[in-house]
């Protein structure tokens, strides 16, 4: 088998190619359940997905806000801040999923989407539902792309494995991870091919290091069960939180924060008291400093 036939079959889509100076941020987004908010819990669900025309699909509270914040960066000028998505759909719906940003004005540039009729071809079924091996596939296979110097910044989910691929990246792109230890946390994470992954993760090493790692938590799960992934990962119970960790990592402006307030209370029907649990939430579990809380209430008014 060739090292190319070895590795997990995905589709990448790099529509803006960096100058290699750039030292800036470059957010990557998982879709499902992140941006999207897709029945993953139900057969009825999973078998609506290819179905659903752009139109029809929703998204998770506050996610788009997010999204255009996240573009704009931290200037009063629009930055355009590289912005890319990993999806466990396959590469055919990606129509659909770009005629879906379209519509939120959301700005995409560039996507993966899991090879899911390669996999089943290749006697792969199994791994249909499995994300790991993928997640680091595509993220690795992103990276190599990237700038040596881009600063990564992940937004994912708790429905599948995103905090532990975002901590297990962190950790190797970091250099805490020496190959062989890599090859045993690979192993451990269930991953078929780490001969596979091995050989995506050495010309990545050193590149685009993580600086932060966010997990939305859209399962109503206790955000402590995420400490153990380190303090890069962080854990958010709503867009809102979500907001107020990028404004501490100064990826957003405070200004954004208000604008993505506004957008919950407007677009979701968020009340002022949902808006006001959730910053004393943050304030009890310390997610953020003082001077961001503050900046969080001021903001939202």
């Amino acid at each position: 088998m060739t090292a190319a036939a070895s590795r997990y079959p995905l589709r990448l889509f790099d529509e803006r190619p960096l100058p290699d100076d750039y030292d800036g941020p470059i957010h990557v987004w998982d879709v499902d359940k992140t941006y999207l908010d897709t029945d993953l819990s139900t057969v009825r669900g999973l078998l609506r997905i290819p179905l659903e025309m752009a139109i029809d699909k929703r998204t998770i509270p506050g996610a788009v806000a997010v999204l255009r914040e996240c573009r704009r960066g931290t200037g009063r000028q629009p930055r355009n801040v590289p912005l890319y998505f990993v999806s466990a759909s396959p590469p055919q719906l990606a129509g659909v999923i770009r005629r879906r940003m379209l519509i939120d004005g959301v700005e995409p540039d560039g996507f993966v989407f899991k090879d899911q009729l390669a996999l089943a071809l290749r006697g792969r079924i199994h791994q249909l539902r499995t994300q790991v091996e993928y997640k680091l596939s595509a993220l690795w296979s992103l990276i190599v792309r990237f700038p040596p110097r881009a600063r990564l910044v992940l937004v994912g989910d708790d429905w599948e494995s995103d905090a532990l691929v975002f901590a297990r990246l962190a950790a190797a792109q970091g250099g805490a991870l020496a190959e062989a230890a890599l090859a045993n946390v690979l192993r451990g994470a269930g991953v078929e091919n780490v001969a596979g992954l091995l050989d995506l993760a050495r010309p990545a090493r050193d590149r685009a290091r993580v600086e932060l790692a966010c997990v939305l938590l859209t399962r109503g799960r206790d955000p402590g069960t995420f400490d153990d992934f380190g303090p890069t990962v962080r854990a958010a119970r709503d867009a809102l939180q979500l907001a107020a960790v990028l404004l501490s990592a100064r990826l957003i402006a405070v200004e954004g924060v208000g604008r993505i307030a506004r957008h919950l209370v407007d677009a979701w029907s968020w009340r002022r008291q949902t808006v006001a649990a959730s910053i004393d939430d943050l304030a009890s579990r310390r997610l953020v400093d003082g001077a961001v809380l503050d900046a969080v209430r001021a903001a939202v008014g």
